[in-house]
């Protein structure tokens, strides 16, 4: 991979944090100012999420504030000099031209610190609403891959697909440096179409026994087909100097009704019924609980960790403090 994706997915474990740009938290304080406080404090990434028409889920803040987040990141790229923008994941709300343009633009921005995160999305009322079959998104969401590797690796690009036809077509800028494509989704049909399409796989919440099947696959066609692919992962984060603290508001009930996908592999119960059944795609305790479920990762050598600390937005800055200050230096070098 080019020089972009080694400073983001070589060893050791990187780590990101989902930046609160959606629900009752989301301010220019929150997000802008204090990007550069999570440069300092020692994350190598940013990330957001994508919604168009966005319904939150239960356990979620149900203010539905939801700020672009291409233009969320192309805002926090004007105020950061080392941080990646990542995007996790874009969902096939854009025309594939115009996305090409977008991300290439956040390119130039940010000096190629760009990666794109891309899926199908979970709501098809978002995709009726731009006017695409939601029965065609996971058609449109590879043709939106195959143009943007036409346009952004020709100056005379040419296309003929089902959903976008040009000739001649040359965007400017070109991306600053490769953006390595990611795809998103957790069933074993995403593994295969990451491995054939993307530059990597990022599941986002997953627990941690359909975690191993897929990863077991990725890396069966990535050899197959002689291919490194980049590997990411993004657990709910709830973190605490008090381990009951962090717990005491965690309904694993709702949790895993509120995410749950039929393509989840269940405990051998048949069902998640404590915290450490949703080990993979929680993590809610102590520090050393947090450092604990980061050394599985690692040891599953996945490229980075991102954090998503939706579950108590109201103390972002704090939990941000607590995993620079004990969980990074952990996994350091």
């Amino acid at each position: 991979m080019e020089e972009t994706c080694d400073r983001v997915c070589r060893t050791p474990l990187k780590f990101g944090v989902l930046l609160p740009h959606f629900g009752e938290h989301a301010s220019v304080d929150r997000i802008v100012a204090t990007a550069p406080y999570i440069e300092q404090l020692g994350f190598d990434s940013v990330w957001v999420r994508d919604h168009l028409l966005w319904k939150p889920h239960e356990l979620e803040s149900q203010d539905t504030t939801f700020l672009d987040p291409l233009l969320t990141l192309a805002a926090v790229s004007a105020v950061t000099e080392r941080l990646i923008l990542g995007t996790a994941v874009l969902i096939p709300v854009r025309w594939p031209l115009k996305l090409a343009q977008s991300l290439a633009t956040l390119s130039f921005l940010s000096d190629g610190r760009v990666i794109a995160g891309i899926g199908q999305g979970s709501n098809p009322t978002e995709i009726t609403a731009i006017g695409l079959d939601p029965a065609d998104r996971q058609a449109f969401l590879l043709e939106t891959i195959e143009v943007l590797g036409s346009v952004w690796g020709s100056d005379r690009a040419k296309f003929e697909g089902r959903f976008t036809r040009f000739t001649d077509v040359g965007l400017q800028p070109r991306p600053e440096a490769h953006i390595p494509i990611l795809m998103g989704g957790i069933g074993r049909l995403a593994v295969r179409r990451a491995v054939e399409y993307a530059d990597g796989w990022l599941p986002g919440r997953i627990p941690m026994a359909t975690l191993d099947d897929r990863l077991g696959l990725l890396r069966s066609l990535a050899d197959e087909a002689e291919k490194e692919m980049m590997t990411g992962i993004v657990p709910l984060v709830r973190i605490a100097e008090d381990r009951d603290e962090a717990r005491s508001t965690i309904d694993v009930g709702n949790l895993s009704l509120g995410w749950q996908n039929r393509n989840w592999i269940p405990p051998a119960d048949g069902s998640f019924r404590s915290i450490e059944d949703l080990s993979g795609m929680l993590m809610a305790g102590d520090p050393d609980d947090c450092i604990a479920e980061v050394t599985k990762l690692a040891e599953r050598n996945l490229d980075f960790v991102v954090f998503d600390l939706r579950l108590d937005f109201g103390q972002y800055h704090h939990q941000l403090e607590l995993i620079s200050r004990h969980v990074l230096p952990a996994f350091a070098g």
